[in-house]
């Protein structure tokens, strides 16, 4: 139940932010799709002695949007990531692949040049595996915040942006190189994409 409470407020500030928008006349709604890559760094240590960590490896991934108006937008998003194990700095030849899914509440402010900034909160689940084994994968609730900037290309649906995206979460009863660890994660993922816009 833990790992749906912060989709369920997500849900519930996005209904609340539906019915404002409707009531002030708003029409600029639109679906917003994107597609991004780039850098996947986990900056926390795994264990207490800070021996075992990751390298920084890569990730891909897209979302979905709803734009509710011009300054609110409901998005879901999905990345893969990819990192190395290392043993006292050196590389162990483990590898993590990490599929995260989340939903997010995302606030931005369009300008006349076609920039637009924003920033984003929510939270989902991530699932671990640790390439070269089976049934030992593990999901954990996860919470996601991030900010990036988008560029309209001229007058057409096209943008091109980069963001910057931060996973929390918990590493607990995990098996394989993971077994008995127990410390909370922070792994950052930064990219660039682009972006399509669906208005209706």
């Amino acid at each position: 139940m833990f790992a749906f409470r912060p989709i369920l407020a997500v849900l519930a500030v996005a209904s609340l932010a539906v019915t404002n928008a409707h009531a002030q006349g708003r029409t600029s709604q639109a679906l917003t799709f994107s597609a991004r890559g780039g850098g996947f760094s986990a900056l926390s240590d795994l264990n207490d002695a800070g021996t075992l960590d990751s390298k920084t490896g890569y990730n891909i991934g897209g979302s979905l949007g709803f734009q509710i108006n011009r300054h609110v937008v409901v998005r879901s998003d999905f990345t893969f990531g990819r990192d190395e194990l290392r043993n006292g700095g050196v590389d162990t030849d483990t590898h993590l692949n990490k599929f995260i899914y989340t939903a997010a509440l995302q606030l931005q402010q369009p300008f006349s040049n076609g920039v637009t900034p924003y920033l984003f909160a929510g939270g989902g689940g991530i699932t671990v595996h640790e390439q070269g084994t089976s049934d030992i994968d593990k999901t954990k609730a996860a919470g996601v915040g991030g900010l990036g900037v988008r560029y309209q290309l001229g007058n057409s649906n096209w943008g091109v942006f980069t963001e910057g995206l931060g996973y929390l979460y918990k590493v607990r009863d995990f098996q394989g190189s993971l077994a008995g660890l127990d410390k909370t994660q922070f792994d950052l993922v930064w990219s660039g994409g682009i972006s399509y816009l669906i208005g209706f």
